[in-house]
């Protein structure tokens, strides 16, 4: 059986329409995919990241942020109240997959990765409660990883950021639910995003690492950033209302959770 690299079905989701939204890392991959998703569901976004990438449609607003950065997150979200008076949702997406080895990671190296991967969707999530509370959606969703979970050398300290997100969303679920927010976790697999094609699944080491993810995945889906949206809008729609706290693991059958 070949791949499959057909698209990902659009989904439409009506109430998401007239929704407000703040996304996180939308000047490429994830977050791009999930801005557009939202816009093409007929929700305003506000795309936090440090570039602005290509994404240009009514509805976004691209918001610079250095994310790795309390204070300027505190800034964005004051200009952000300026524009509504009300969020709907908040998706935390941005974040950063080096290696380091233990015996020559730095402290400066720890600080900058936790800061981006894990306190800065906390601190995402606090500036963005006094608007969220004045929402309809009230949904909250935070992206991850299965890496924690697959002990990769050199991996360590990114998979305990994505790790401290699981254990963020489950931290928060009954504080937020006393508020009828809900938070739920999205952790995806490889996902074939713009990075991870030129760099894993591009030149001489192609075969490679498809034959390696075929060994690992039980369906030969290559994933794309649209997947990965798709259960993102799934997860901020009412239409899963019962549920908050969850890891919807989405890989395509590797890690079978």
């Amino acid at each position: 059986m070949d791949w499959n690299e057909s698209p990902a079905q659009k989904l439409i989701l009506p109430d998401l329409a007239g929704k407000t939204a703040v996304v996180t890392g939308t000047s490429h991959g994830i977050g791009k995919a999930v801005a557009k998703a939202l816009l093409e569901n007929g929700s305003r976004v506000f795309g936090l990241a440090r570039s602005a990438g290509d994404l240009k449609q009514d509805g976004f607003m691209h918001c610079p942020c250095d994310l790795g950065d309390a204070a300027a997150i505190d800034r964005v979200f004051r200009t952000i109240e300026k524009e509504v008076s009300s969020l709907d949702f908040v998706v935390n997406v941005a974040g950063t997959d080096p290696k380091y080895s233990i015996d020559t990671i730095t402290v400066g190296d720890w600080d900058r990765l936790v800061n981006l991967n894990l306190r800065g969707y906390y601190f995402v999530i606090k500036n963005a409660l006094p608007l969220l509370r004045l929402g309809t959606g009230k949904s909250i969703v935070n992206v991850s990883s299965i890496n924690y979970r697959l002990g990769v050398p050199g991996r360590a300290p990114y998979s305990a950021t994505k790790a401290g997100i699981i254990g963020l969303t489950t931290g928060l679920s009954r504080e937020l639910g006393r508020e009828n927010i809900r938070i739920n976790t999205i952790s995806p697999g490889w996902t074939f995003t713009e990075r991870q094609v030129q760099e894993y699944f591009s030149g001489e080491d192609e075969t490679k690492h498809l034959e390696y993810l075929e060994h690992q995945q039980s369906i030969k889906l290559k994933i794309t950033p649209e997947d990965i949206a798709n259960h993102i809008l799934f997860y901020l729609s009412a239409v899963s209302r019962a549920s908050t706290a969850h890891n919807c693991v989405v890989d395509g059958g590797w890690i079978l959770e």
